[in-house]
């Protein structure tokens, strides 16, 4: 049968019968609950359940789920819970079920929620910690020298004290958030309160160090709770006289009254004064007695005055206009290639004899990367668009290319190159006589 909640967090009248054990399930989201720690942890406090009926609300299940979550919240050491650390820590409960349970832990007294700190654990709940903790082997305690006296009891009855002292870890912290609150509060009373439950708190500690002390070597977990404690208390002692330090502070605040007048008597007097005559002493009150200086006079002026006319001014240096050195340039001949130039070196050779040559003749040599370049250059041979440098002397020859036959490339016997498309470079002279 499906579990269901009315708004109190109670279950409603749709369960027929108590849960137990295995119910617990339902609330952990389908996860068995001997996998959770905490909640096999507090399935040894079953036989007790009947003590604690009032408390836990209407079944087992409820029991074992709200025992569980309140020694969850205790063992974690945060003074105060937000929405995030309640899902942190319940994290073992499924959305509803966690909502419930915090709605009945509220109703039970053992939590409350302010808006300035969260949700936090009251003195209650930590007596009912205190209550679990004990009933694991039939014991109780409550507050903070119950908690030492409790303490003393467990190691005098061989039980592991580990829950007894992340108790008073919790409520140490609990003081070193009380005495942050009171500080923040600045209010006299408020500093005067905790500054007398803290004394009360105090005059503990020797007591809670001999108890730590007698903490069993064997025990590592209770031992390295312990040592947090010693470090608490080390803080809170500090602490403690930071407030005492604020009490003070706050009550140099008020005049020493020596013509015989009571605060209380000062107070019905003001009280006996109308609004309005208040308001007007307050207003006179705010006036300035003496008129404040001008901000600008002739000695400020003066000395303002005095500082720029002593300030040190350099020189500055004179700027010698010249026309700029020419920037160096290099011969035609080192920026042509020696391909290039032995190319145009035969180039010129054939326009100056005035005679035609094979283009086998011309492109075929040397090896044939170099016959590649020679017959990629012959397409800017005799074109005046070439541009400058060895392209415009490569336009400038008075040469033709011209190719002949179909146009298939020939084979060539012992050239840098296999075969080639046959053709002449012809001096335009010589094309001219030969009616071209």
């Amino acid at each position: 049968m499906a579990d269901t909640f009315d708004i109190s967090g109670e279950p409603s009248a749709a369960e027929a019968e108590p849960a137990g054990w295995e119910a617990v399930q339902a609330f952990t989201g389908g996860i068995p609950p001997d996998r959770v720690e905490e909640l096999r942890a507090v399935r040894t406090l079953e036989p007790v359940y009947p003590l604690l009926h009032a408390l836990v609300g209407r079944s087992l299940r409820d029991f074992f789920v709200r025992a569980a979550a309140l020694e969850a919240l205790v063992q974690s050491g945060r003074p105060a819970f937000g929405t995030p650390d309640l899902d942190e820590v319940l994290s073992f409960l499924d959305a509803d079920a966690r909502g419930a349970t915090v709605a009945a832990l509220r109703r039970s007294g053992w939590l409350e929620h302010s808006p300035a700190q969260g949700t936090t654990i009251t003195d209650a709940g930590r007596w009912a910690f205190d209550i679990l903790a004990f009933l694991h082997r039939r014991a109780g305690e409550a507050e903070l020298q119950p908690t030492v006296a409790g303490l003393d009891y467990a190691l005098q009855i061989g039980v592991d004290p580990v829950r007894h002292l992340l108790s008073m870890r919790a409520r140490l912290n609990a003081l070193r958030a009380e005495i942050e609150a009171a500080r923040a509060s600045h209010s006299e009373v408020v500093l005067r309160r905790t500054a007398r439950r803290i004394d009360d708190a105090l005059q503990l500690s020797a007591q809670i160090r001999a108890a730590l002390d007698r903490v069993p070597l064997d025990h590592v977990s209770a031992r390295a709770v312990a040592r947090e404690i010693h470090g608490q208390l080390a803080l809170l002692h500090g602490a403690g006289s930071e407030l005492h330090r604020d009490v003070t502070e706050v009550g140099r605040q008020y005049l020493a009254l020596t013509g015989g007048l009571t605060t209380e008597q000062i107070v019905r007097a003001l009280m006996s004064r109308s609004m309005e005559e208040l308001a007007r002493v307050a207003r006179d009150a705010l006036l300035p007695v003496v008129a404040p200086p001008p901000l600008v006079t002739t000695d400020v002026l003066g000395s303002a005055a005095e500082q720029q006319a002593l300030r040190e001014r350099p020189e500055r240096e004179e700027l010698a206009w010249e026309e700029p050195a020419q920037a160096p340039r290099a011969a035609h001949d080192a920026l042509t290639p020696e391909d290039v130039a032995a190319l145009l070196y035969d180039l010129s050779t054939i326009a100056g004899a005035g005679r035609a040559a094979p283009l086998a003749e011309v492109v075929a040599h040397g090896s044939r990367s170099e016959s590649f370049l020679r017959l990629s250059l012959l397409a800017l041979v005799g074109d005046a668009r070439a541009g400058e440098g060895f392209a415009g002397r490569l336009g400038a020859l008075p040469l033709d290319v011209n190719a002949t036959g179909e146009g298939w490339p020939e084979p060539l016997e012992a050239r840098a190159i296999a075969a080639l498309t046959p053709g002449e470079i012809v001096p335009r002279a010589v094309r001219e006589d030969r009616g071209g």
